[in-house]
């Protein structure tokens, strides 16, 4: 999901629909409606419901644009929220899955999954490709580059393309550090963006899968996958059916 103001946007992943819940007042005032995708998995640009996605996933909302990870697709698209009809149109991704730094359609993703962005930029979670990627969305060429993650199944702190990840999913962004659920190493994972080498670290989780509540490493996550945070607050949702919270004390 993405918040704007008044408006969630929520990625309908198995209908292959971008869908809109406006709130109301009340809860009765609560509207859900189709936003873009025609429901049917496969690759079209245009808008509203004349466009297409392949089990779209992460999505986040800047500047009068949503951008959506179209996993199976292997692209990240933009809807533009300032247009009448809300076109879709692709940002990055040549649709073939494998591993490319580039320029827009020439660079390549492996099933990305989770987004973040802050300002000029789009961070990216591969769920397949085991890395962590960025998209300068200051230059017309959408510029992609890999911060961080060997492409290898694994877990490994450390800087750059020498920390390993299995499966990382939700991201979320905090002033210069970007927050990871790994989902297989069922860790949360913190990147220092303010490093020139953007260090990988563990802040929680064992590694093993139980959930169990305590400090740091001593925690146990059981598959996190969705991330938010707000001030000093992580809040981390898991496949064993969780809302987890991780204070900085």
């Amino acid at each position: 999901m993405a918040v704007d103001e008044s408006t969630i946007y929520v990625a309908d992943s198995s209908n292959n629909r971008i869908r809109l819940l406006t709130i109301g007042a009340a809860a009765a005032a609560v509207q859900v409606s189709d936003f873009a995708g025609s429901g049917t998995e496969g690759h079209a640009e245009g808008a509203g419901a004349a466009a297409q996605f392949d089990t779209p996933m992460g999505i986040a909302v800047s500047e009068n644009k949503l951008y959506v990870a179209d996993q199976d697709n292997h692209r990240i698209r933009a809807i533009d929220l300032a247009s009448p009809n809300k076109t879709v149109s692709t940002i990055a991704g040549s649709g073939t899955p494998g591993y490319k730094d580039g320029t827009g359609a020439a660079a390549r993703f492996y099933r990305p999954a989770g987004l973040a962005v802050s300002g000029t930029t789009l961070y990216v979670s591969e769920y397949s490709g085991h890395r962590i990627r960025a998209i300068d969305l200051s230059s017309s060429t959408n510029t992609v580059r890999t911060i961080a993650g060997s492409g290898k199944a694994g877990y490994k702190d450390g800087t750059g393309a020498a920390a390993q990840f299995d499966t990382p999913i939700g991201l979320a962004v905090s002033g210069t550090t970007l927050y990871v659920a790994d989902y297989k190493n069922h860790r949360i994972r913190a990147i220092d963006l303010a490093s020139a080498a953007n260090t990988v670290r563990t802040i929680a989780g064992s590694g093993k899968a139980e959930s169990t509540n305590g400090i740091g490493t001593a925690a146990q996550f059981n598959r996190p996958t969705g991330i938010a945070v707000s001030g000093d607050t992580l809040y981390v949702s898991t496949r064993g059916k969780l809302v987890r919270k991780l204070e900085y004390r």
